[in-house]
């Protein structure tokens, strides 16, 4: 108890100790998690709404996801070249003009437009997020604020969800004659102009005093191609994202054909997901502390495969629900493990573009898993499916484990971040 007491004070001095530039990028991304909850529970019914069926729905996703892949390397470059801070304060009014298009207009090619345009703000706003914040930050506390930072995002994007489930509702209470793709479309356009404050922040920060000077993007390309490091995280990212992608897609559709929830239901187990993210991000840091970071990565990602096998095996609804919460908060537990390591290992001047490098090998894998998954499904069924996702994610897990465990020091880390903590010589309740 002492040493679980311990340790959270460690953590809330950490986060006290954030910078100014570092809670000012976690202010906007508070803001920014309003619009993001109210977009991802809003914009399909929307789409459908304004008169277009499920086809042009899934053309209008694809399109949105192929054009992130597609800038990400771009982006990358780009934030290298303009910085990080210049990266998010662009990739945000990129993202704010696409949204606007597709909230407002309801012709096909320029609502696809409008998708093409939002992803690739996401994706620049992703890609200069973990190098902006690994700049701002100290290596004991770094883990920290990542762990922050994913959980504040997902945390805020649960208020955003619930407002947009509640206030075209309200708007019709208020004016009955409303109709409903109108109630929608001000519900999104209201959380994109709350989000939109996340411009003040975003404006007060200040590049790093040691900043390294920016490379040409073919100098840029040649250092991330000859970068060990950059190589075997594309690399085992590809393997991380493989054992999910297979599954992940699918499970909403598995709850409500193999046991018949319904959509209430399945909004439940969601809901329960969300929940255990913001619990694992922010329990990362103590794993770190106890495994290093190669090692809580690896460890976290081992003890998902369980969990994600079970959920195609369990007889009762609750059980396979409970095995897909504790599978999603063991791969969140790793997230910010993750992209501390990264950052890391990263070379300062070409954070930018590895980042990106990784984004793209992560999504590529997760559409190639998604299109490989429905074929397992319609041929073999659900079983196999958990059961491949499984043995994925225990073999990608080892990879990890084998590509980096000499990169960093990670036993001698441990001891020094445990001294730090005044942990040493205590025992663990």
């Amino acid at each position: 108890m002492q040493t679980a007491l311990a340790e959270l004070r460690e953590h809330l001095r950490r986060v006290r100790a954030f910078s100014r530039n570092a809670r000012l990028l976690l202010l906007a991304l508070g803001l920014l998690g309003v619009s993001y909850g109210a977009f991802t529970t809003l914009f399909t019914l929307y789409i459908v709404e304004i008169g277009y069926s499920e086809d042009f729905l899934g053309l209008l996703v694809g399109v949105g996801t192929v054009g992130g892949a597609v800038a990400a390397l771009p982006a990358g470059l780009l934030c290298d070249r303009l910085g990080a801070r210049r990266g998010l304060l662009l990739g945000t009014l990129v993202t704010a003009l696409g949204i606007l298009i597709e909230c407002t207009v309801t012709i096909d090619w320029l609502l696809l437009a409008g998708g093409l345009i939002a992803a690739a703000g996401v994706t620049l706003l992703y890609v200069a997020q973990a190098p902006f914040l690994a700049a701002n930050s100290t290596e004991e506390e770094r883990t920290h604020l990542f762990s922050v930072a994913a959980a504040l995002l997902v945390a805020v994007s649960i208020a955003g969800s619930l407002y947009a489930g509640g206030f075209p509702k309200l708007l019709q209470a208020l004016w009955p004659s409303l109709p409903l793709p109108t109630a929608y479309r001000l519900t999104l356009l209201a959380a994109g102009a709350v989000s939109a404050g996340c411009l003040v922040p975003l404006l007060r920060l200040r590049d790093p005093a040691d900043a390294p000077p920016p490379l040409g993007s073919r100098a840029t390309l040649t250092v991330c191609l000859r970068s060990g490091a950059v190589r075997r995280l594309v690399l085992t990212g590809l393997v991380l994202a493989l054992g999910g992608g297979l599954v992940v897609p699918f499970v909403n559709v598995y709850f409500m054909r193999e046991f018949g929830a319904g959509s209430g239901t399945v909004g439940l187990i969601r809901s329960l997901g969300i929940v255990v993210q913001v619990l694992g991000s922010l329990a990362a840091p103590w794993l770190g502390l106890r495994l290093g970071l190669v090692g809580g990565v690896a460890a976290a990602r081992l003890a998902s495969a369980p969990f994600l096998v079970l959920m195609g095996f369990l007889p009762f609804l609750p059980a396979a629900a409970a095995a897909f919460a504790l599978r999603t908060f063991f791969v969140y537990l790793s997230d910010p493990l993750h992209t501390d390591f990264s950052m890391r290992i990263i070379p300062p001047e070409v954070r930018g573009t590895a980042n990106s490098l990784t984004f793209l090998s992560w999504n590529a894998t997760l559409a190639l898993g998604g299109w490989a998954g429905g074929q397992l499904i319609v041929r073999a069924g659900y079983e196999p499916l958990f059961l491949l996702g499984g043995s994925i994610t225990v073999a990608a897990a080892a990879i990890y484990w084998l590509a980096f465990r000499r990169f960093l020091p990670e036993p001698a880390r441990v001891r020094l971040a445990r001294a730090g903590a005044g942990l040493e010589g205590e025992g663990r309740s």
